[in-house]
């Protein structure tokens, strides 16, 4: 059994990508999913968000996309959140790629895939050659997205790319689910945008979204997941309910046993990888 893979990605930037890949990560991991998060955002937000960086000299999530022949097994660090691994950005990382193979992170993911559940790839907006090495590596796309006419227009541009390239690679074969972001429905705006989103990608590609809600931010500046720093925060409410609609919708399986990786759980940390 391999991992299921997950690029959670929109042409538009400040949608809540990095927030939804660590959430979704904890929630999921607290489940007894083992998940890997590859932060493949320049920024590094998400091995932020989970207190991890890259270690200098080592290979990071960026490494297959400048060398051919990476095996990111060695690049996976283990995090203060139960079954939860991220391979970190290269925060030095330009933007120029010396590896034009589109499948070098699929490639380079192989041996992590088999001993996790489920990867989460964090894309940067508006980075179409990286965009595509993740889709190429995964089997669906998650879309945050803000209820508003510049989200709206993002989705819309991202869902055009995603179909010129699965047409023409059979790219992340599994389609996309639609995650609407800081949800405020008090506004007119955000109840025509999301009637918007309903008509114009069906109910079969919009998930359960998450609320407006401070603590989000807040635990982000903590460098933890919600659902650690504020349990009964309204947005843990809604990541948990985000995660079950995405289990059911791409098929996610929990396996009962795998080998334990070849990654050890890091100084400092008071939880670790739960390995059953």
């Amino acid at each position: 059994m391999t991992a299921r893979v997950l690029s959670i990605a929109n042409c538009k930037g400040g949608t809540g990508k990095t927030t939804s890949a660590v959430n979704l990560a904890a929630e999921l991991g607290a489940r007894g999913y083992r998940v890997l998060v590859v932060d493949l955002d320049p920024q590094g937000h998400a091995g932020l968000g989970l207190g991890v960086s890259a270690r200098l000299g080592s290979a990071n999530a960026h490494t297959p996309l400048l060398r051919a022949g990476i095996d990111l097994s060695g690049a996976a660090q283990a995090t203060g959140e139960d079954n939860v691994a991220v391979v970190p950005a290269d925060r030095g990382f330009d933007g120029q790629l010396g590896n034009g193979d589109i499948r070098c992170i699929a490639a380079a993911l192989g041996a992590l895939c088999r001993i996790h559940d489920l990867v989460l790839i964090d894309v940067p907006p508006a980075a179409a050659a990286l965009t595509v090495c993740a889709l190429m590596a995964s089997d669906g796309v998650v879309v945050p997205t803000t209820l508003d006419p510049l989200g709206l227009e993002g989705v819309r541009q991202f869902a055009r790319s995603y179909h010129d390239t699965m047409l023409r690679f059979r790219a992340a074969p599994l389609g996309l689910a639609i995650a609407p972001m800081r949800i405020d429905l008090r506004t007119n705006v955000e109840r025509e945008t999301l009637g918007q989103l309903r008509t114009a990608f069906g109910p079969g590609q919009m998930v359960r979204g998450v609320r407006t809600d401070v603590a989000v931010s807040e635990a982000f500046a903590r460098r933890q997941p919600v659902r650690r720093y504020r349990p009964r925060a309204r947005a843990a409410e809604d990541f948990s309910a985000l995660a079950d609609d995405l289990v059911q919708r791409f098929g996610i399986d929990c396996a009962a046993a795998f080998a334990e990786p070849a990654y050890a759980r890091p100084e400092g940390f008071s939880r670790g990888i739960s390995w059953r």
